[in-house]
């Protein structure tokens, strides 16, 4: 014997019902233990934050070297202008970096080498044009 119409809906009904509980619990689940970051996301920030980094290495040393700017004053020129990209990233991610990157602090301290060999290279390479040839 085929079973009622009214059986197949509340047997539909209690599956509807049961999937957006589960779904709901795992919506919960997700809100509680916070905001999950995929690797190669991760990665394209990590890359994109390198090149911002070496972009201000340029800049610092291209400022540093047109104005003869010589020994620790030069180093901070670089400080100045690393922190100062730093911030306005930070300001366009809307202060809440932790959506991008693992910890807040990455946006301001990851990468710092690659932008400081590009500072002292064109530090030098400034420097040397402009005021020695």
């Amino acid at each position: 014997m085929p079973p009622k119409a009214g059986a197949k809906a509340a047997q539909a009904g209690a599956k509807t019902a049961s999937g957006s509980d589960a779904k709901k619990g795992q919506v919960q689940t997700k809100d509680e233990e916070g905001e999950f970051l995929q690797m190669y996301n991760l990665q394209m920030n990590m890359r994109t934050m390198s090149n911002c980094r070496i972009f201000s290495g340029v800049m610092a040393g291209c400022i540093a070297g047109l104005l003869k700017i010589e020994g620790l004053a030069g180093v901070l020129v670089w400080i100045v202008v690393t922190l100062l990209h730093s911030v306005m990233i930070f300001t366009k991610m809307g202060f809440s970096c932790t959506r991008y990157f693992p910890k807040s602090r990455d946006v301001f301290v990851s990468q710092l080498m690659g932008g400081m060999m590009s500072f002292i290279l064109f530090w030098t390479l400034a420097y040397d044009i402009v005021h020695i040839f």
